[in-house]
């Protein structure tokens, strides 16, 4: 405990949590994060990747990260636990933590194991969150319930990976199921039985309304755990297995601000380079992306699109491969608006387009990729978003409080690696809090008004408040920075008046200040 206070001490967004037994005091389960988890998961927390089967530590306690995937396609943690064991309320308890600390959101799709307790425990806590299952645990156990029927059949499991994976239409999908079972005779398998009433946790037709970021496993958590059998080379104390989870997540930093660079520095090789649309996906795509993005593309030309028919404005193709009878697709497109949607769903799944939009595309001479299928998410400079998205001033007290100080902790810790950025930044902190307690105290003054009075003093805070622009910093100019204004308020100088609106508004600070810093 005495570690995670000084780790606090040393980083104040650094988060973490015990739960101790009501008998005896002892630790039963520990979650942490630091803030730049928290900063990408408000980023990139739209899949996550929960595996329990890790354990290098004195007291056997199982280790439990949580991870996802960057605009680079690397795996990221976001925060880990150690657990007392794996009961339902557990698990309950740690999700309801990661929840606490990541300010409430919740991941679209999270991938785990086929495990009771992990199922009850998502059901309770993210119940707006696509549960699936990952597809390597399934095989493993289709393996060890099936196996008499695996060694008697040599193409059964070719044939239950075509169910698992079928995703032209859910009619397509149960009848691939059911003749699968008849072919077999294994409708009256318990296991089976049990794995259909969970089809829609694993089925790639059902998988494809939330986005997953890539991931269909929870192949990211396996490769992790390797990393870190590497790294954690003995049985370790729980202070020596937090040092070396920070040691992991930093290299995993570094290799993400490397591959940063070389989006942002490089140009990535175009099949069709002075084609407008290659062009655009390139400029806004990290390299690894752009990769995936420009093979989608030039699948489309073993593709063939005929028209179907049109309503109003909407016009439907359909969209076949010259080389598999199955593969096909029905598009629908609206020119005036550059809205598509494919039967595949891909974009729903990865946020990328698929071949078979972008083979609509080109039979419709549109050679402009539209911005609204530019997923932010994969772009280079995603992480600009955090300092630069807007306060929705209809959202609750407690959500714009939590997005503000999001807002500033990201903001600190994206400066914290240069002494004269800070000593920047708290220059204009400081000037920020000058207006803001300001107009706080004007509010204050109206609290005992009638609620009509205080709409209008809201209104015009929000029309008079003029946000701090820093002063631009001439290069080569030796003249020295002013003083902060808190410490010229505090030796008792007389401050300057601040404008706050075009109407002559004006509120001077003084001598006598009724608030502490």
């Amino acid at each position: 405990m005495e570690y995670l206070k000084n780790k606090q001490a040393e980083d104040p967004s650094f988060f973490y949590a015990m739960q101790l037994d009501d008998d005896d005091g002892t630790i039963m389960n520990i979650f942490w994060t630091d803030g730049q988890a928290i900063m990408d998961y408000s980023v990139f927390g739209d899949a996550l990747s929960f595996d329990t089967t890790f354990s290098t530590n004195k007291f056997q306690m199982p280790f439990a990260p949580f991870i996802g995937v960057n605009h680079h396609k690397q795996t990221i943690l976001f925060g880990a636990a150690l657990l007392s064991n794996e009961s339902a309320d557990t698990f309950e308890w740690v999700f309801r933590t990661f929840l606490q600390a990541m300010s409430g959101k919740q991941p679209e799709t999270i991938f785990t194991d086929q495990c009771a307790a992990i199922i009850n425990a998502i059901g309770r806590v993210f119940p707006r969150t696509r549960h699936r299952l990952c597809l390597w645990h399934l095989y493993q156990n289709a393996a060890k319930h099936l196996s008499q029927v695996i060694s008697d059949n040599d193409n059964f499991l070719k044939e239950f990976k075509r169910c698992v994976y079928e995703d032209r239409s859910l009619a397509h999908f149960e009848n691939r199921w059911h003749e699968l079972l008849l072919k077999y005779q294994i409708e009256d398998n318990s296991w089976i039985s049990n794995l259909y009433k969970l089809r829609e946790k694993w089925a790639t037709i059902y998988r494809q309304d939330s986005s997953s970021a890539y991931m269909t496993s929870t192949q990211r958590s396996e490769g992790m755990n390797n990393v870190f059998k590497k790294t954690f080379r003995k049985r370790l104390c729980l202070s020596e297995l937090i040092e070396a989870y920070d040691k992991c997540i930093s290299r995993l930093r570094r290799k993400e601000k490397y591959e940063d660079y070389k989006s942002r520095h490089t140009i990535p090789v175009s099949c069709l380079p002075n084609l407008p649309l290659l062009k655009t996906a390139a400029e806004s795509y990290t390299r690894t992306l752009y990769s995936e993005f420009q093979e989608e593309f030039k699948k489309q030309f073993s593709l063939s699109c005929i028209f179907l028919s049109t309503d109003g404005t909407i016009s439907t193709y359909k969209v076949t491969s010259f080389e598999y009878k199955n593969d096909e697709a029905i598009v629908a497109f609206n020119p005036a608006t550059l809205e598509i949607s494919c039967s595949c769903k891909l974009y729903g799944c990865v946020r990328i387009l698929c071949k078979h939009a972008h083979k609509v595309f080109t039979c419709c001479n549109i050679i402009i990729l539209p911005s609204r299928y530019i997923s932010n998410r994969w772009t280079k400079y995603v992480k600009q978003e955090i300092f630069t998205s807007k306060l929705n001033c209809n959202d609750s007290l407690e959500s714009m409080f939590a997005h503000t100080s999001r807002k500033m902790i990201s903001l600190t810790l994206k400066c914290k690696t240069s002494k004269e950025v800070l000593t920047h930044l708290n220059n204009g902190i400081d000037k920020l809090a000058l207006e803001a307690l300001e107009l706080l105290s004007n509010l204050n003054l109206g609290e005992d008004e009638d609620s009509e009075s205080s709409s209008e003093m809201t209104g015009y805070v929000a029309k008079t408040m003029v946000p701090f622009r820093a002063p631009e910093r001439i290069k080569g100019s030796k003249q020295k920075r002013s003083k902060d204004v808190l410490e010229g308020a505090k030796k008792g100088k007389k401050r300057k008046r601040y404008k706050l609106s075009s109407k002559g508004v004006c509120v001077c600070f003084v001598r006598s200040w009724p608030f502490g810093i």
